[in-house]
């Protein structure tokens, strides 16, 4: 027998169950992803479509498809705890039923819907540590602040800023666990350097069951949604950011459901939510 082909053909033998095993526990995976996955030339025409509808798309977008479910979450009133903890707040006389609660103290007048956001108003304001020479300086100092101060829970990031007035306000979202809680957030008002309102929603979510996850519609099929929804834009918009997350309005309950959506964020601040489910367009709620 020559020994040399007997190898060979053994070399081959092993090679070929080794295709063969990795087919097997891998071919899945390989198919789907190739399937859900958008390619470069359909991406470039999903491009012109925005850009001949007025929606020139100026951010980096997630092109592959994934999968969720519905997100269960309740409010949460870790913040009004701490507000009440660092400033010692008197509580006025109740002010009737469905009425927010205000709570005065020197220097300080907090606001709390029950089950709602939390206004904090800081008279004169409270001067953040520090010099800033531009805005990224200014939010870097702020950041600090709320950190030291226990308002920045972890996981809340930095989203935008908007301008009011004399005003700074620099929006921050809530995240848990690499999730985006686009109806968590964190608003807080910087004028002259010092910190002088703050306005927070903060929610407790509950691990989602990886049996319920669904597919989610793909980036792509959203910004198509979003043109077929909104109509063509003149003058062109800008979105400057494209994110997957988790959004619904406030409720006044114990607890509730949130879909995933897609959050398309314009240059001047709206934003545009669309249902990862059912690709329908979700109403915005200010914050």
């Amino acid at each position: 027998m020559n020994l040399g082909r007997a190898k060979t053909i053994l070399i081959y033998a092993f090679l070929g169950l080794n295709l063969f095993l990795c087919y097997h526990l891998f071919g899945g995976a390989l198919r789907e992803s190739a399937r859900l996955w958008v390619t470069g030339k359909e991406w470039r025409h999903i491009e012109e479509q925005l850009a001949e509808s007025g929606y020139l798309l100026e951010t980096r977008v997630d092109r592959a498809a994934r999968k969720s479910a519905f997100l269960t979450v309740s409010p949460s009133a870790v913040l009004e705890k701490k507000a009440l903890e660092l400033y010692g707040a008197a509580v006025p006389p109740p002010q009737g039923s469905g009425a927010p609660l205000l709570y005065e103290g020197e220097g300080v007048r907090l606001c709390y819907f029950p089950g709602g956001p939390l206004q904090l108003e800081l008279l004169p304001g409270v001067a953040l540590a520090g010099e800033a020479a531009d805005e990224a300086g200014t939010a870097a100092l702020l950041e600090r602040y709320l950190q030291e101060q226990g308002f920045a829970p972890a996981g809340l990031c930095y989203d935008r800023l908007t301008r009011s007035g004399g005003k700074t306000v620099f929006h921050y979202l809530q995240k848990d666990e690499g999730r985006l809680l686009f109806s968590g957030y964190l608003n807080a008002a910087v004028e002259g350097g010092a910190l002088v309102e703050l306005e927070a929603y903060l929610l407790e979510p509950e691990t989602p069951l990886q049996e319920r996850e669904m597919e989610v519609i793909t980036a792509a099929r959203a910004l198509v949604r979003l043109v077929e929804l909104l109509g063509p834009a003149s003058p062109p918009r800008r979105i400057v950011k494209a994110d997957l997350g988790f959004y619904s309005r406030k409720y006044d309950a114990e607890r509730w459901e949130m879909p995933p959506v897609w959050r398309f964020l314009f240059d001047d601040g709206e934003s545009c939510f669309i249902n990862a489910f059912t690709g329908n367009l979700e109403p915005e709620t200010s914050n």
